[in-house]
């Protein structure tokens, strides 16, 4: 069987969390404030702020910037549903922006059309880890608060600089499907020291100096998911060269009638995921059993949030949004992957696709 994802984990990380265990240290210690300074040298951001998941990264950033009822949040229509729900749970009411057709990122002309007057921030998502437009969306928005999602975009680059280096806050998230892992686990990262003093206060019970100063709740790393990271990190510049080695090499296999995400002129991805659209007249999920029976596991791509039950009655219509989600196909895509299987993988969908 060729899984859809496989987490790259080997001695070293072995050793750093039986490192941990030994120690007796296993929360919010030593390991957790290592891995920070090692991800927010990695980005160049002054602050980094581990958190348990990419969720409460989010969910966090929309409260340090004062997001709460009667706000609108702008947010990518095609996502995985943690932007909008974040924005949901902070009582703030969910902006939905389409995407653009090859890249799959909402465009900075499609930001400024959606924002309105009550418009009080921006999640700006990085998707599968292809950069968004950053400079672009940065104009258009200008002094508007920009959240960045760059949940799958770690060691992705701008075209100016590394993805998480976008906005008041940029969150990061360490899921096993990511390209770095803590098992689970996120960040939050800014070069505010007031937002960081807020972050690591909400992160921990709202304790700030000893004192509980607001009520919140508990969204800590642990030192063992911390020394994993730490573990992953070392090896980072592998795991991204091996991903795009392979999305190479799908893009000179895969069936000609298969559409790839675009990645914008100067930027590159760290091909978190590798998705395709399939043409017309194919329905992913059963491409998606076929494939399987034939001992290939791929995967959903991504949702078009605004058409789920949780926004059941939202009105929108986000037609692109709509067209990815209803014809993507996510493929195997992880650094331990021979060449000779995602020949395979190409091999195997051409067949299903003209059989």
């Amino acid at each position: 069987m060729i899984r859809l994802a496989k987490p790259w984990i080997g001695e070293d990380e072995q050793r750093a969390v039986a490192a941990v265990l030994e120690s007796g240290q296993l929360v919010q210690g030593a390991m957790v404030e290592r891995f920070e300074l090692a991800v927010a040298a990695l980005v160049g951001r002054k602050h980094a702020v581990a958190v348990s998941s990419g969720t409460a990264a989010l969910q966090l950033a929309l409260k340090v910037l004062q997001v709460g009822p009667d706000d609108d949040v702008l947010c990518p229509a095609l996502s995985w549903p943690s932007p909008a729900h974040a924005i949901r749970l902070a009582g703030a009411k969910v902006q939905f922006v389409d995407v653009e057709p090859s890249e799959w990122n909402s465009t900075a002309e499609a930001f400024r059309a959606a924002r309105s007057s009550n418009t009080k921030a921006a999640i700006v998502i990085d998707q599968f880890g292809n950069p968004a437009r950053a400079a672009e969306i940065r104009d258009a928005l200008g002094a508007l608060p920009i959240i960045e999602d760059a949940a799958c975009a770690l060691g992705s680059r701008f075209d100016n600089g590394p993805c998480g280096s976008l906005g008041q806050v940029s969150c990061l998230s360490f899921h096993p499907r990511k390209v770095l892992t803590t098992g689970e686990g996120g960040m939050c990262l800014t070069d505010d020291d007031d937002v960081a003093d807020k972050l690591r206060m909400l992160r921990n019970h709202g304790q700030l100096r000893g004192e509980f100063v607001v009520a919140a709740g508990n969204h800590r790393m642990t030192d063992l998911a911390a020394a994993l990271g730490l573990a992953q990190l070392q090896r980072l510049d592998d795991i991204v060269g091996r991903r795009r080695e392979l999305a190479g090499l799908y893009r000179e296999t895969l069936d000609e009638t298969l559409e790839v995400q675009a990645t914008p002129p100067g930027s590159e991805s760290n091909y978190q995921t590798f998705g395709v659209l399939l043409p017309q007249g194919h329905d992913p999920k059963s491409v998606r059993e076929k494939m399987l029976e034939r001992g290939v596991e791929t995967g959903v791509l991504s949702f078009a949030i605004h058409k789920q039950g949780s926004f059941a009655g939202h009105k929108a219509s986000m037609p692109i949004a709509e067209h990815v989600a209803a014809r993507g196909l996510a493929l195997p895509l992880f650094p331990q992957m021979r060449n000779a299987e995602a020949e395979e993988v190409s091999r195997i969908l051409g067949r299903v696709l003209h059989e």
